[in-house]
């Protein structure tokens, strides 16, 4: 499962042999010594292999570092590219009682997850940086509530290691995958990934904890609707099936009274359909609070109020009122998330 070094396959995205000593280098000065690397056998677009640094007396934790994702470069906004924000590799720190070689999705996870964060730049024609949220959709095992990644700065380690040279001249990005709630990533995509941070202590955002405190957990929502009853409804969807919804639908069971479809925000992209759902009373106060929201799959929100499912394709800016007979009509400029 494990090789020492790193091999040359032939075809993918990938450094070249000074570029991989660079990095390589870089590890072991700011990371520490890896002992194994996972070595990819098949790459279809990007060659990935991760590095493992196991356990020390000072880092006792495992270290996992991606190795290839900054070989391609990402489609960064023009605003930012003279930043050098278009190379990046993805850290991850796991207890160290972590089964790291055992293929069972409880302990696997975090690896599948290295290896998809590196391939999403390349697949979407987008690009990843701090403050970055992808949602996984459910939780990731058995074993934990956490459900999407934000990307942050490593943590214990000095700001050197943030990031190095190329020979080349361009710069390869280092950020750290922490694990988050549903509900963190709703606060979040609501306030900011500054004030989400804000709430957690250095040692949550070190090293990977199933069953960690959730920081916006202010309170216990009891769904109308329980994962039994959910039905598979949305066929056919193309495009990202994440959205929020109030839990004026979810918790107290009111239908959708307004819905509409904003544009994503550019590194939300890649899993946000744009899509709103309010019951139509929710006041500024409610509105405020971002507990009150959450970030769900679209097909959710369809077993809520099935009538949604014929206006899902509608272009963004586009928003729907719901009439006195239960139908809807065209309102691009109503309902109070409109007027955010």
């Amino acid at each position: 499962m494990f090789n020492n070094r790193y091999k040359s396959p032939v075809g993918p995205e990938m450094y070249s042999e000074k570029e991989m000593d660079a990095l390589e280098n870089h590890i072991s000065t700011y990371f520490g010594d890896f002992k194994n690397v996972f070595h990819e056998v098949a790459s279809p677009d990007i060659h990935v292999d991760i590095y493992i640094i196991p356990p020390t007396p000072e880092r006792n934790y495992y270290t996992l570092i991606t190795g290839g994702m900054g070989a391609h470069i990402m489609n960064v906004p023009p605003e930012l590219r003279k930043k050098k924000l278009d190379r990046a590799e993805i850290v991850v720190c796991l207890p160290p009682d972590w089964e790291i070689e055992s293929s069972k999705e409880a302990s696997y996870w975090p690896l599948r997850w290295l290896k998809i964060l590196a391939r999403l730049p390349g697949n979407e024609n987008s690009w990843l940086g701090w403050g970055h949220t992808i949602p996984n959709g459910q939780p990731f095992a058995d074993n934990t509530q956490l459900s999407g990644v934000i990307l942050i700065d490593p943590q214990g380690v000095p700001e050197e290691a943030f990031s190095f040279p190329l020979p080349n001249g361009s710069r390869v990005n280092f950020y750290q995958m922490l694990p988050i709630y549903e509900e963190e990533m709703a606060f979040k995509l609501q306030q900011s990934a500054e004030s989400l941070l804000e709430r957690f202590t250095p040692e949550m955002l070190q090293v990977v904890d199933l069953q960690r405190e959730n920081v916006c957990a202010e309170k216990h929502k009891n769904f109308r609707l329980s994962h039994k009853e959910i039905q598979p409804l949305l066929e056919d969807w193309k495009g990202p099936e994440g959205c929020l919804a109030t839990d004026r639908i979810l918790v107290d069971g009111c239908p959708v009274g307004y819905m509409y479809r904003m544009k994503p925000e550019r590194d939300d992209a890649n899993w946000d359909s744009g899509w709103r759902f309010l019951a139509g009373d929710e006041d500024d106060a409610y509105m405020d609070n971002p507990d009150h929201t959450g970030v769900y799959d679209l097909n959710l929100i369809c077993n809520y109020d099935p009538a949604i499912l014929p206006y899902l394709t509608e272009k963004i800016g586009s928003g729907f009122s719901r009439c006195p007979d239960g139908s809807f009509r065209s309102d691009p400029d109503g309902g109070p998330f409109a007027r955010d």
